[in-house]
């Protein structure tokens, strides 16, 4: 197989891989999963050893780590970077994408001991937009010193596109959930209040 014949056998791997994503985040609707889902298939489909997602706060000055392959699932809520702070809050902040093969001599990283992040040396963040705005970003990182290519790149970029309109899909599905909930309790709160009261004969 020549190179334009690898090259080509490449794309045909990331649009399959893309189309994958597409239809697994169009039968998702809640947060959690879906959140699980986009960073178990980035790891997979780039052959990556870690992927995670940092939403950011309604504050706009916190990102929230949301889901990761490859980093402790019990920082998944805790661990928290700024926006600026840490290669993946540098990208949220600039909302552009940030390569680097040797994370850690990085003077904008920042280790998250919580994470337990061991031995992971290079990294790719890439903002998650919606509409022009900035919600968070999502990093991919490699145990071995890795150069991140214009291909890996795009791949990441077409990924995030993707996972960003899904997650304020998600988002908005949430939150009309939780108002169905309170509306719900509320109006069984409301029913016993007005019930009359059971007599006894």
């Amino acid at each position: 197989m020549n190179r334009q014949e690898r090259k080509l056998a490449q794309k045909q791997a990331q649009l399959s891989a893309l189309r994958e994503i597409g239809q697994a985040l169009n039968s998702a609707w809640a947060l959690e999963p879906m959140l699980d889902l986009i960073s178990r298939k980035t790891t997979q489909i780039m052959g990556m050893d870690s992927c995670s997602i940092y939403l950011l706060q309604p504050d706009g000055d916190q990102l929230v780590l949301k889901a990761t392959t490859g980093l402790a699932e019990d920082a998944i809520g805790h661990a928290t970077l700024g926006l600026g702070e840490g290669l993946t809050g540098w990208s949220a902040r600039e909302g552009v994408p940030v390569a680097v093969r040797d994370a850690a001599a990085d003077p904008r990283f920042k280790l998250l001991p919580e994470t337990k992040e061991r031995g992971l040396r290079s990294l790719a963040a890439m903002p998650l937009k919606n509409q022009g705005r900035v919600i968070g970003s999502m990093n991919v990182q490699t145990a071995r010193f890795h150069f991140f290519d214009v291909d890996e790149m795009e791949l990441l970029s077409l990924i995030g596109d993707l996972a960003a309109g899904a997650l304020e899909k998600a988002a908005l599905y949430d939150n009309m959930r939780r108002q169905i909930e309170e509306l719900s309790a509320l109006a069984q709160v409301s029913q016993a209040v007005t019930s009359p009261p059971v007599s006894y004969t």
